[in-house]
C-alpha cells in the first residue's frame, strides 16, 4: 500500500506507542510486549485496495518466527493482472519490514503500527471513534490529513495497531493535464480481531434521527444538492448531535468535498460505519472550511 511522503511524516509524529504496560488486548493468542507490533504465526490480515476504479487485493500471512524479535511475512498481492508473493521479515520492535534478500533496504510496516497506540490529544486532525469490523465494535483513531491538491484519511485499531481503512483523493498532472485519484484500501478479513474492544462500554455514542440519514444517502447518489445536506448538518449542530471544534476559522476553502466523504457518507447511510465516524468526517470537513455551515 503506498502513502504519501506528507502522510508518512505525520503518521510517525503522531502515532507514539507510550502506554502503560498493564494494558493488553484478549482478541489475540499468545502475549506481546507493549510499544512492539503484536503478530504470531498464523495471524493474517488482507485488504481490498481500489485505485480510481481498478481493483486488486493484498494478503499478509505472518510465518514462523526466526529470533524473538523478527516474524516471517508472506505478502501476496493479487489483480486482474498478476499473482505475486514476496517473503518479507518484520522486526517486531522497530515495525520496519525488509525482504528476505536485501536486509539493507527497510521501510515501514504501516499495516501494523505498535500498539496499544497513544496519540498526541491536542492534535484536532486525529480523534478517536467507535467503528464497526465484521459485527465488531472497535475504538480506534481516524486521522485527516489536507494539502492543496490531496485529502486523505485514515483509520487504526487503538487496541491492535492494525490499519482498518484508508482513502486518499488527489489531483496530479499527467500528460500536463490534471487528473482526480480516487486511493482506498480497507481491511476485509483478518483473524487478529475477533472481539469488541475492551474499552468500548466506556465509550460515548451519538444517535442521529433516520431523516438526516436518508438526507445523506441521497446526497451520496448526487440527487440532492450540498445545501440541502449542509442543512441537515446544521439540525446536527444545533441540537447538539455534533460540534464545531473550537478555534474553526470558518475560511472558505477551493477544494472539492472528497470523494472519499461521500462514499463514506453512504456507507454511513447503510448503516456500514457508526454514527461517531460520520460525524468525526463531516467535523473535520467543517474545520477545514470544504463544507460551510452558517452561524
Amino acid at each position: 500500500m503506498k502513502f504519501s511522503t506528507v502522510f508518512l511524516v505525520l503518521l510517525v509524529s503522531v502515532f507514539v506507542a507510550t502506554t502503560s504496560a498493564e494494558q493488553a488486548f484478549s482478541q489475540q493468542t499468545g502475549t506481546c510486549n507493549p510499544h512492539t507490533i503484536c503478530a504470531h504465526p498464523g495471524d493474517m490480515l488482507k485488504y481490498d485496495i481500489e485505485i480510481t476504479g481498478a481493483n486488486s487485493s493484498q494478503t499478509y500471512n505472518f510465518g514462523a518466527m526466526p529470533d524473538a524479535n523478527s516474524i516471517n511475512l508472506i505478502q501476496s498481492e493479487q489483480d486482474n493482472n498478476k499473482n505475486q508473493d514476496t517473503t518479507l521479515i518484520l522486526n517486531l520492535k522497530t515495525g520496519f519490514v525488509h525482504s528476505a534478500q536485501d536486509a539493507n533496504t527497510v521501510r515501514p510496516f504501516l499495516e501494523v503500527l505498535a500498539s496499544p497506540i497513544d496519540y498526541n490529544k491536542s492534535d484536532t486532525s486525529v480523534t478517536p471513534i467507535i467503528t464497526d469490523f465484521n459485527g465488531f465494535k472497535r475504538t480506534s483513531l481516524v486521522a485527516f490529513h489536507s494539502t492543496e491538491n490531496s485529502t486523505s484519511k485514515i483509520i487504526y485499531d487503538i487496541e491492535t495497531g492494525i490499519l482498518l481503512e484508508e482513502h486518499s483523493t488527489s489531483i496530479i498532472l499527467i500528460n500536463g493535464n490534471p487528473e482526480v485519484i480516487n486511493f482506498s484500501d480497507k481491511l476485509s478479513d483478518t483473524n487478529m480481531i475477533n472481539s469488541d474492544s475492551n474499552s468500548i462500554s466506556a465509550q460515548s455514542s451519538i444517535s442521529i434521527p433516520k431523516w438526516v440519514k436518508n438526507t445523506a444517502q441521497s446526497w451520496s447518489h448526487g440527487d440532492i444538492q450540498d445545501s440541502e445536506f449542509t442543512n441537515a448538518i446544521q439540525y446536527l449542530i444545533t441540537n447538539g448531535m455534533m460540534h464545531i471544534p473550537h478555534g474553526t476559522s470558518g475560511a472558505s476553502s477551493t477544494q472539492p468535498i472528497p470523494a472519499w466523504i461521500k462514499q463514506s457518507t453512504g456507507m454511513w447511510a447503510a448503516g456500514q460505519i457508526t454514527d461517531n465516524e460520520f460525524v468525526q468526517s463531516i467535523q473535520w470537513l467543517i474545520t477545514k472550511g470544504i463544507i460551510q455551515i452558517g452561524n
